[in-house]
């Protein structure tokens, strides 16, 4: 059973099953879609969507076809398949996996799918900043790492089941954002790992060492507060991509790994103190964190503990001393 099989409606996700190819065709939303299909004897074509604040996930099975696809979006398009076994041709280029589809603005393409892939495609209404490549109203194929499109696979899958069964949990406050920003991160991993930037030579490890610092300041001001690569960057007069690679010289690790790694310990700062009636899941997602288990492993990988035992061990201490 695959991912599609297992999503149900909610309040969040949209799925549509059992289609004919003219519905198919006039949900996909992503721009004008003229498709041919090759082999319509079996057809099954599915659909899912959920839509964000900043972006849409758009996740299809679709049909042997050939496919004239314009896209649209005011910012940025990315599309990969969903499993090692996809296959298809776009603009006589075979998309073998890790490659990732990228459409800028407007941008037409030439899709011959031999048999029937699951597909997922996400619409990010703005990309400002971030650096991947490639100009407007463009469409390009990158191929990026095997472990980073499979992150992004994951990451998306995880997203879709979440909003799709537990819409209580995604429905809480900034919840969405974190996801959006979380899809975002694993993009850009994607795509530093496809195209290596040359900022790096053109700025001194001292630029870089003054860029962090300020990082770190700007971070312990906002403390408490949502914070996204993106604005942070801006804030701080740079790319994404300029801010990333400063971290990964002077930390030794990505930026998002570092900002996690800070919200972590924001995190176990505010379990240790116990003073708060709130929940583990409650601090957790206040402080960027929507998937419970991710988070819950993350967390006993870095303390040694889970942070329900962290908070148990910090109520029993306040109780003792009252």
């Amino acid at each position: 059973m695959s991912l599609l099989d297992e999503l149900v409606e909610s309040d969040f996700v949209k799925v549509s099953r059992s289609l004919d190819v003219d519905r198919f065709r006039s949900i996909e939303g992503l721009g004008e879609a003229r498709s041919i299909p090759i082999d319509a004897k079996n057809f099954a074509a599915s659909f899912a969507s959920l839509k964000l604040k900043s972006c849409s996930i758009h996740l299809q099975r679709t049909f042997p076809r050939i496919l004239q696809m314009h896209y649209s979006t005011t910012g940025a398009i990315v599309g990969f398949t969903m499993d090692d076994a996809a296959s298809l041709i776009i603009d006589g280029v075979e998309a073998r996996t890790p490659a990732l589809l990228l459409v800028k603005g407007t941008a037409t393409c030439e899709i011959v799918e031999q048999q029937a892939n699951l597909l997922a495609l996400v619409n990010f209404a703005s990309i400002d900043d971030r650096g991947w490549p490639g100009d407007a109203d463009s469409a390009q194929l990158i191929v990026t790492l095997p472990d980073k499109c499979q992150a992004l696979r994951a990451l998306v899958g995880d997203v879709l089941t979440l909003a799709s069964h537990s819409p209580d949990t995604f429905a809480q406050p900034n919840v969405i954002e974190h996801v959006e920003e979380s899809i975002l991160q694993a993009v850009d991993l994607a795509m530093a790992a496809a195209s290596p930037t040359h900022e790096a030579k053109r700025l001194s490890l001292s630029n870089y060492l003054a860029l962090v610092r300020k990082l770190d300041e700007f971070v312990a001001v906002n403390a408490g507060k949502t914070l996204y690569s993106a604005d942070v960057a801006r804030q701080l007069g740079v790319s994404v991509r300029t801010l990333h690679n400063a971290v990964v010289a002077i930390r030794g690790m990505s930026m998002h790994r570092y900002m996690r790694l800070r919200r972590l310990w924001n995190v176990r700062q505010q379990l240790v103190r116990g003073e708060s009636p709130q929940s583990v899941k409650a601090v957790a997602l206040v402080n960027g964190f929507w998937h419970m288990g991710e988070f819950t492993s993350m967390y006993r990988d870095l303390f040694g503990e889970t942070p329900q035992q962290t908070l148990s061990a910090a109520r029993k201490n306040t109780d003792s001393q009252s």
